[in-house]
């Protein structure tokens, strides 16, 4: 890990996330546009010298990119990195605005399978992503796609997750699909406060909880499943080539608002330029502080606390996220470990 040593000195975390003299530093450039064009430069020179030291043929190719062309803006989709409001700023220009402040339509409809922001070619865009320290990122997608099952999509994943790393006492006469499928449904239902009409019975292990735990996603993660809401930024994005493909802007969701309207600014789209109250966000999870966040990392082994150290490696020194300080908080984290809700009382 000699690489992602350094990084404990790094500016890309803020006072959330436990050092509030990055915190300020990073508001120093909220001030002005200026100053976030300068703080921009040395971020896209920072990348430009590490890349030199990476694997750059596995970082140099964008899988995805939308097109603003009423904005001559591109931007690669990092999920769970403030995605949603990222379209929240540039939605008005293609759908009317009761359609933008609908909390309830669903991302894919309004961009991600609309062919109007997938023309490719569109020489002259200023190119831009936005990234986040990558194991908060993590936790986000855990939390918003498969705790307490609020993301129903996401059903087959939960059970086969909980197939593939939950340990069972019984093998004859137990079919692991039907009983995870069970628990998967009661998940369901204590979800959205309608409970089966049938219990499932008790001794069903997927029912402590009825969805994956928080070890059993990052197993998971870890064994190579690989949804774009967890993927790595820098492999999904490919910020490593700067001939083809060169990244104008790297906005980070810890100063998402600051960061965002000063690039509208530079870019002369002022009119995009929107405050926090106006956001527009389908994917959101609940708030929580970093007890609550290490709560759930102090769940999961050694090992895999190495494994997602090695998983985010590029996303850690590219973007400089301090990884390496996460984890130590997180090995000496005194509070309790998470405890996950909706289990099935044995004793009713």
């Amino acid at each position: 890990h000699s690489r992602l040593t350094v990084l404990s000195t790094s500016s890309g975390i803020n006072a959330e996330y436990g050092d509030s003299e990055v915190a300020k530093s990073q508001d120093n450039f909220c001030l002005s546009s200026q100053l976030f064009a300068e703080e921009t430069k040395r971020r896209l020179s920072w990348m430009d010298e590490r890349c030199k030291t990476l694997e750059k043929s596995r970082l140099s190719n964008p899988y995805e990119v939308f097109y603003f062309r009423k904005s001559e803006l591109s931007w690669c989709p990092s999920f769970k990195a403030a995605s949603s409001n990222v379209f929240s700023h540039f939605c008005k220009d293609y759908h009317p605005e009761s359609t933008c402040t609908n909390k309830e339509m669903n991302g894919a409809t309004l961009y991600r399978t609309n062919k109007i922001f997938q023309e490719h070619g569109r020489d002259g865009h200023k190119r831009f992503l936005v990234v986040r320290q990558p194991f908060i990122r993590l936790l986000s997608a855990y939390r918003n796609k498969l705790e307490l099952l609020r993301e129903l999509s996401f059903k087959t994943a939960a059970q086969q997750m909980m197939q593939n790393h939950r340990p069972i006492k019984w093998n004859i006469h137990f079919y692991r699909a039907v009983s995870s499928e069970q628990a998967i449904k009661h998940a369901e239902s204590m979800t959205n406060g309608k409970p089966l009409a049938v219990a499932p019975k008790s001794d069903n292990p997927y029912l402590y909880p009825p969805y994956p735990t928080f070890r059993e996603f990052v197993a998971e993660v870890l064994a190579g499943w690989g949804n774009p809401h967890i993927v790595p930024a820098a492999q999904y994005c490919g910020p490593c080539d700067q001939q083809k493909n060169r990244w104008d802007f790297v906005l980070k969701v810890e100063r998402f608002d600051c960061e965002m309207n000063h690039m509208l600014n530079i870019t002369n789209n002022q009119r995009l330029i929107t405050s926090q109250t106006e956001h527009w966000a389908t994917n959101s999870s609940p708030q929580v502080n970093m007890d609550v966040i290490l709560s759930y990392y102090t769940t999961l082994t050694e090992d895999q606390l190495i494994g997602l150290l090695l998983y985010y490696e590029e996303d850690c020194e590219l973007f400089e996220y301090p990884c390496h300080g996460f984890m130590e908080n997180v090995r000496n984290f005194k509070g309790a470990p998470h405890v996950y809700q909706n289990v099935w009382d044995k004793h009713r």
